[in-house]
């Protein structure tokens, strides 16, 4: 259906988490899209859509507005561990990676209808099931 980036250039990694989480809701809720699972791998983020208290205070107000619309939808939020997420890795990234200069208008999401190149191998190993496996050199 499309996948989004955005590049946030700052905040903590519970700020960045909770207003993907944001982007998604608002994005459903504008394209009239009544069935939204959203998955995450921040528990914090599963803990905020119990108590609005565990969202950073400044996106406090926006973050109350989406759940509303999610009560408007059939609505399901999961956690993911990191090792699941490797898609949404690749989306994260293409997201460091955008332009400053769109980082400069007010809304520098970039919404695309097709799977970008860069999180294309990742969609279809996730589609098919497959494990992602994280290596780290010592």
């Amino acid at each position: 259906m499309g996948c989004f980036a955005k590049n946030l250039c700052f905040g903590s990694s519970l700020f960045a988490e909770s207003l993907r989480a944001m982007n998604a809701i608002e994005i459903a809720y504008n394209k009239g899209w009544t069935n939204l699972w959203l998955e995450t791998d921040s528990t914090l983020v599963m803990l905020a859509f119990k108590s609005s208290s565990f969202v950073p205070w400044n996106i406090r107000n926006r973050w109350k507005n989406c759940i509303d619309l999610t009560k408007q939808m059939n609505f399901i939020v999961s956690h993911i561990f990191r090792e699941g997420n490797c898609c949404a890795d690749s989306l994260a990234n293409i997201g460091l990676s955008i332009n400053s200069l769109v980082l400069m208008s007010i809304n520098s999401l970039v919404w695309m209808n097709d799977i970008p190149s860069q999180a294309r191998a990742d969609f279809f190993r996730n589609r098919l099931d497959l494990p992602c496996f994280r290596f780290v050199n010592f």
